[in-house]
Parts: C-alpha cells; structure tokens; sequence
C-alpha cells in the first residue's frame, strides 16, 4: 500500500465517523442515507453501462441534496456548530473559581432536597446570547444563597435559567431552546429538554434540578449525565470548569468516546475501500495531453514545435476517470537547456500532472523536437550551419 492510499483510507474513516456523529444526532441522516444510495446507484449504473439510469440516480440526488439543505436547515446548522473541537481546545475557557464551583454545587444540592427546579447555565468557550430569549441582567457575585433565592416558588424570576458566566451571575428567568431530540428519557420534562437543547448548540454546562424526582442532572455537548453525589459533581465540574484539567480532559475523551462510531467507521471505510480496489478492473485509457514550454532561456523564443500535443496512455482502476469527470493530463517541457535551433526533447522526460490513482504506462510520439531563435530587438534571426551575420 502507497502512503497516499494509507492518507486516503485515514481521510474516509474520519469523513464516515463524523457522518455518524451526525446523523445520530439529526433526522436527516434518514433523507441523506436515502441521497447516498441514490449516488451509489449511479456509480453502479455507469459500471453496467447504462448511461440513461446513471444521469436519472445522479440528478435525483443533486436535487435530493437541495431538499435537505431547504428542510433541515436549522438541524444541519446546529451540527456544525459542533465540530470545532480543535478550536476549542487551541482557546481559554471563561475561568471559574473554585469556591463559585462549590457554591452552584451546593445550591443545585440544597434546592434538589427541598425540591425546586432549577436551570444553572456555567457558559464555556462559546457565547450564548444568539441561544437565549429574555432574562433579567443581574451581574451579582456566584453564591448558594442567592442561587436558592433565585428558583424559589415567590420569586419572580424563578422561570427560566440563571446563567453564570465568568465568575458572576449574568442574567436570570433566561428562556432556553428546546431539543428535538427523540431519544430522551421519558421521565424527562421541559425543564430537561431545555437543558439538553442549550447544551447541543453550544459547549456551555447546563445543571437541570428536578422538582418532581429531586435528582440532578448534568448536560454537556448533548450528553446527559444523572448526578447522585456533591463530590461526583464537583469532580465532574473541575474536569469541564477548571482550565488546568480541561485541555487534558478533551484529548482524553476525543480518544476514548464513541467507540463503538469509531469502529463502525473503520469497517465501513474497509468495505468501502475494498470495494472500490476490487471493482471495475484495470483499464488503459489513452488521452491527448497539451503540450506546454517552460523555463524557455533568454534571448530566444519558440518558432516552431512538432507537437502541440502528445498522446499519452495511462492505466488504473475504471471508476477513477468517472469519478473525477475523466482524465486532464498536461505535458510540460522544461527548455532551460535549450538552445537556438532545432531541440529534440524526449518525451519520457516530460512533466506530467497525473491525476492519483493512475499509472503511466506510455507517451506517444517518443520525441519532440522545437526550434528556438533568437531575439534581437523585433527581428528574429534563427540559428544556422553558417555564423550569425550582422547587416551594416
């Protein structure tokens, strides 16, 4: 195997995991399995030789394409939001202070045993103003007290969420947006479905307290996770809040989540690959490559050329040319060596822009001869068996 099929085989596995990733989270993975088969169809009809068929399956599926782009706008739009992981990494999370940690964990806690519900948004690299609706400013320091104030039954911003960002407590009865998402658990309110919806559109860590079953519940990046303890929450919040372990924690997880994805991806790319080594044969095509001069000296110029064109025939698998729209090939003839006169130039020795995936297999003529002349102001006086001569 070349280092050129290896990069192929790594850049197919990474394109299918994140079809994966996205598709478990977005209905329109059905529409675009539906567009994939549609390609794939094509590609099988062109095999057969059957031209007609090809040109339905591949319009149908450029127009396939549109229709998902129209429909699911707004969940392709959320999903993409999401892969940024090496952006998020190379930035600096908005800090927050060990004590402010503690102080939401104890309110989340204190109002969980007296069951009140709460919303508790910890807002990370990215903002999420374009994300909320209404709220009240608030701007005042992080502490249990004023959280356990904020979500009691009398007060009147007890709707909603409190965001928390940078230390302080941002705004207040802040409306967040619902996930649509149809695995939820059933024991799932809005108050969660709100929880998950922020945090799927956004990096920010979203703390949902149940009022009916009193339990915790921690919302990252569109995972749920239920909390039992102080502790296991406090330690979960250092690892996503406390920028020493964050960066840690993100190239850990980035290795060892979705594992079961990842080797799904791996077999599919195997398949994929093998099908494609194994399909269509090898063929040998033969194309017309225009001829090109370079590097031609100073002095001289190009009045003549045997060939503006040669033929050149290469050989490969025969799905390569149709899947790149045929096969462009240039002949480029480095001249700086030439001199005035006739050059024979071999045409083995020219520089070829093979497209990947083909072989060379021959050139045809074998030789290609240009004469050069030489420049003197506007005339041009060509080289001869007899020495330059100059008028007087």
């Amino acid at each position: 195997m070349r280092w050129q099929d290896a990069v192929d085989f790594a850049v197919l596995a990474v394109a299918l995991y994140l079809l994966l990733v996205w598709g478990r989270e977005v209905r329109a993975l059905r529409t675009f399995l539906g567009v994939l088969s549609l390609r794939v169809g094509g590609f099988a009809a062109r095999q057969a030789d059957l031209p007609v068929t090809a040109w339905v399956l591949d319009t149908a599926s450029v127009v396939a394409v549109v229709l998902v782009l129209v429909v699911f706008q707004r969940e392709i739009r959320r999903s993409l939001t999401r892969f940024d992981a090496p952006h998020r990494l190379a930035r600096t999370p908005a800090e927050l202070a060990d004590g402010s940690l503690r102080a939401i964990v104890g309110a989340a806690f204190g109002l969980a045993e007296a069951r009140r519900g709460a919303l508790i948004v910890i807002v990370r690299h990215d903002p999420v103003e374009e994300w909320l609706t209404g709220g009240v400013p608030l701007g005042g320091e992080v502490s249990a007290e004023i959280l356990e104030a904020i979500f009691r039954k009398v007060s009147p911003v007890h709707d909603g969420a409190a965001v928390v960002q940078g230390g302080r407590i941002a705004r207040v009865a802040a409306i967040l947006p619902l996930s649509e998402a149809e695995s939820m658990p059933g024991a799932f309110g809005t108050r969660h479905r709100a929880a998950m919806g922020l945090s799927e559109r956004c990096d920010a860590t979203v703390i949902a307290v149940s009022e009916e079953r009193g339990a915790i519940t921690l919302f990252e990046e569109g995972i749920a996770r239920g909390m039992a303890t102080r502790e296991e929450l406090v330690r979960e919040l250092q690892v996503l809040l406390i920028p020493q372990t964050q960066r840690s924690h993100a190239v850990s997880r980035l290795l060892t989540e979705n594992t079961r994805l990842k080797a799904a991806a791996l077999g599919l790319a195997a398949a994929i690959w093998g099908l494609l080594s194994l399909s269509g044969g090898t063929t040998v095509r033969a194309v017309l490559a225009p001829v090109e001069l370079t590097n031609v000296p100073p002095g001289l110029r190009v009045v003549e050329q045997s060939a503006s064109a040669i033929e050149v025939r290469v050989r490969g698998r025969s799905w390569i040319p149709d899947s790149v729209g045929g096969i462009f090939v240039v002949a480029r003839f480095d001249l700086r060596r030439g001199i005035a006169g006739v050059n024979a130039m071999r045409a083995a020795d020219a520089a070829l822009d093979m497209p990947p995936g083909l072989v060379l297999e021959g050139v045809s003529p074998a030789t290609l001869t240009i004469r050069l002349a030489r420049v003197a102001g506007d005339a041009i006086r060509e080289n001869s068996a007899e020495p330059d001569r100059v008028e007087r």
